[in-house]
């Protein structure tokens, strides 16, 4: 016999899941197209990347991996496409020579004032008729699932990314 916490939960699997999953394909869906249209040939998570990088320079790849919840190896590959593209370089620490850093060139720089304002049209958007307690509930709800999950997976995101 399914109890009433087994139930809500049961609720809970078929109503968010997937909405998250869709919320996360149609964003991803969106990024591309801004991309695209500005004619940069960048996957979503590419994008995000370069907006990071921009907004942190200088950082390891290492941060970047716990800033965007990835693995080492997926980040190089990031990385890679950034660097191959022009948009992104690879500097050596100058205090630790073993350390690389990550950093914008002029060429990232241009494509991040043509995405970076469209994304956050794209954000307003999405966003929009929401109210600010809207918004804070619901980013109090997945940090709360996606710490839950931490708990449980082996996955490449820690608890310092969410902070």
């Amino acid at each position: 016999m399914i109890n009433d916490k087994q139930e809500d939960l049961s609720h809970g699997l078929r109503v968010l899941m997937p909405l998250i999953s869709r919320m996360s394909v149609d964003v991803s869906c969106q990024i591309k197209r801004i991309c695209d249209r500005e004619g940069y040939q960048l996957a979503p998570e590419e994008a995000g990347a370069l907006m990071m990088i921009n907004h942190c320079e200088g950082l390891t790849q290492s941060e970047l991996a716990n800033m965007l919840g990835k693995d080492k190896a997926s980040v190089t590959r990031l990385m890679n496409v950034l660097v191959k593209s022009g948009l992104v370089g690879r500097i050596q620490d100058a205090r630790d020579r073993r350390v690389i850093r990550a950093c914008i060139t002029a060429e990232g720089k241009k494509a991040f004032t043509r995405i970076f304002p469209q994304l956050m049209a794209l954000s307003q958007q999405v966003l929009q008729g929401l109210t600010h307690e809207d918004i804070t509930s619901v980013q109090r709800i997945m940090m709360q699932m996606i710490g839950n999950l931490l708990t449980i997976a082996d996955c490449a995101g820690t608890k310092e990314a969410l902070d």
